[in-house]
């Protein structure tokens, strides 16, 4: 890191572990935390504190509905380059409707690390541009390039 206050790079653990302990920061209710739902607010009323809205999208391919893109971070205290001290992780998620089940679901996209030598402030919208860029431009697990170009994305940041 050159002369940069921190630096935002993909995160070596995957978007699963970062979408799943970033819920664990969230409200879970008796029956654990609620992934599946006919209420996308339902949904939305568990995500972790901080967590905000940063797009959606729309493509016939996926849904019938919008996909409704959210970020949330973890702070990362396993130090993975010795010569940082401090990393944050931003999970990039939605709410999705899923038409198998008729129901909403909350399923990770993408995920990146914010490295610093000193703490940072909250990251979400400069993580969440970092990571919609690398999905429209380099795909994902779960979208292709050309998807996002034959959709529809908003950006709500």
């Amino acid at each position: 890191m050159v002369n940069e206050p921190y630096q935002i790079k993909d995160y070596d653990h995957g978007e699963v572990d970062a979408f799943y302990t970033c819920l664990k920061e969230g409200k879970l209710s008796s029956r654990g935390q609620v992934l599946v739902s006919t209420d996308r607010y339902e949904l939305e009323s568990f995500n972790p504190e901080g967590t905000i809205p940063v797009a959606t999208f729309f493509y016939e391919k996926y849904s019938t509905k919008k996909i409704y893109f959210y970020v949330a971070s973890f702070t990362e205290f396993t130090a993975i380059d010795w010569s940082v001290s401090h990393g944050e992780v931003y999970s990039l998620f939605a709410i999705q409707w899923c038409d198998d089940v008729n129901s909403w679901e909350k399923t990770p996209w993408h995920c990146c690390s914010v490295i610093s030598k000193q703490p940072q402030p909250l990251l979400h919208k400069e993580a969440a541009n970092w990571m919609l860029k690398r999905m429209t431009t380099k795909g994902c697990l779960i979208a292709g390039v050309d998807d996002f170009k034959k959709g529809s994305l908003e950006l709500l940041i």
